[in-house]
C-alpha cells in the first residue's frame, strides 16, 4: 500500500501543484460557457439585420430553392449537443497539450530516475495515472456538460430534459476519458507525447468520420459521439431502440481502456527508460 501511495502522490503532485490541473478545468469550463454564448451572439447578430440565421443559411447556400424552413433551428438541444462537441474537440486539444509531460514526456527528463532507483515497480508506475487522470477527465467533464445544458436552456428555446442532459454529459464524460486514456497509453509506450498529440486529435476525428461514412456509427465506443453530439436531440430518436448500442459502446471503452493499462505495463516492461543525457564516454 505504501508504493500505491506514494505513486498517487507522485502523480497528484505533478498535476494538482501545476498549472496543469487549472489549465484542464479552465479549458473545459471556459468552452462550456462560450460555445452557447458565440453562437447566441450569432443568432443576435443575424437577428439584428432581419433574417433569421435558418433564412440566411439558407439563402447563401441555395437562393432560389426556398428551404429556409428545412435547415435546423437553434434550439436548446442543437446547442448543448454543439457545445459537447467543442469539449471533444477544441477543449480535448488544451488537455492533450498539457498532459504531455505526465504521458510519456516525463521519460526523457529525470522524472522517473529516483522512483525507479527507490524501487517503485511498473505497475505502481502506472496504476495511479490510470486511476486519477481518467477519473478527474470524467468528472470534470461531467461537469463541463451539465453547465453547458444549463445555459442553453437558458438561452435557447425548446429545453433539453435534465435526463437526457445529465445522459449527454455523461456520455460525453465517458468518450472524452476514453479518448484521454488512448492518448495517455500510447505516450507512455513511445515516450513521444507530442507526436501521439497530433495522432490523437486528427485521429480521432477521421475515425468518426470514416465510420459515419461506412454507416458503422454503431456498437462502438465512437457511438458515444455520434449520440451526445446530434441524435439525443432528434425528435425522432428512441433511446430505447439505441440502448444496446449505446451499452456496448460503453463496455468496450472500458474494456479498451483497460486492455490499454495492461498493453502499456507489457511494453514498459521490456523498455529501457534513458534517463541519462548522451554523452561521450571519454
Amino acid at each position: 500500500m505504501g508504493a500505491y501511495k506514494f505513486g498517487f502522490q507522485k502523480e497528484w503532485y505533478h498535476f494538482g501543484r501545476t498549472f496543469r490541473f487549472g489549465g484542464i478545468l479552465i479549458a473545459l469550463f471556459s468552452v462550456a460557457i462560450a460555445n452557447p454564448l458565440m453562437i447566441k451572439a450569432v443568432v443576435a447578430m443575424l437577428g439584428a439585420i432581419g433574417e433569421s440565421p435558418t433564412e440566411m443559411m439558407a439563402d447563401a447556400a441555395m437562393p432560389d430553392m426556398g428551404l429556409g424552413d428545412l435547415v435546423m433551428e437553434y434550439t436548446s438541444g442543437v446547442v448543448f449537443g454543439a457545445a459537447l462537441s467543442d469539449l471533444c474537440n477544441t477543449a480535448l486539444l488544451v488537455i492533450l497539450l498539457l498532459l504531455m509531460s505526465p504521458f510519456g514526456g516525463e521519460q526523457k527528463k529525470r522524472a522517473t530516475l529516483i522512483p525507479s532507483c527507490s524501487g517503485l515497480d511498473n505497475k505502481y508506475y502506472l496504476i495511479p495515472k490510470f486511476v486519477l487522470y481518467p477519473a478527474i477527465i470524467f468528472v470534470t467533464t461531467f461537469f463541463a456538460g451539465i453547465l453547458a445544458g444549463l445555459i442553453c436552456n437558458a438561452m435557447f428555446p425548446q429545453p433539453v430534459g435534465f435526463g437526457y442532459m445529465l445522459l449527454g454529459s455523461v456520455l460525453c464524460a465517458i468518450y472524452l476519458t476514453f479518448i484521454v486514456v488512448i492518448y495517455m497509453a500510447l505516450g507512455l509506450c513511445t515516450s513521444r507525447p507530442g507526436i501521439m498529440t497530433i495522432v490523437i486529435y486528427f485521429g480521432q476525428g477521421l475515425i468518426n468520420s470514416i465510420l459515419l461514412a461506412l454507416g458503422l456509427e454503431r456498437f462502438n465506443p465512437f457511438t458515444l459521439y455520434s449520440v451526445f453530439t446530434y441524435q439525443l436531440y432528434d425528435a425522432e430518436f428512441s433511446l430505447g431502440s439505441e440502448a444496446a448500442s449505446i451499452i456496448v459502446g460503453i463496455v468496450l471503452s472500458v474494456v479498451i481502456a483497460v486492455m490499454m493499462y495492461f498493453l502499456t505495463l507489457a511494453v514498459l516492461k521490456n523498455k529501457r527508460i534513458n534517463n541519462q543525457e548522451d554523452r561521450p564516454e571519454f
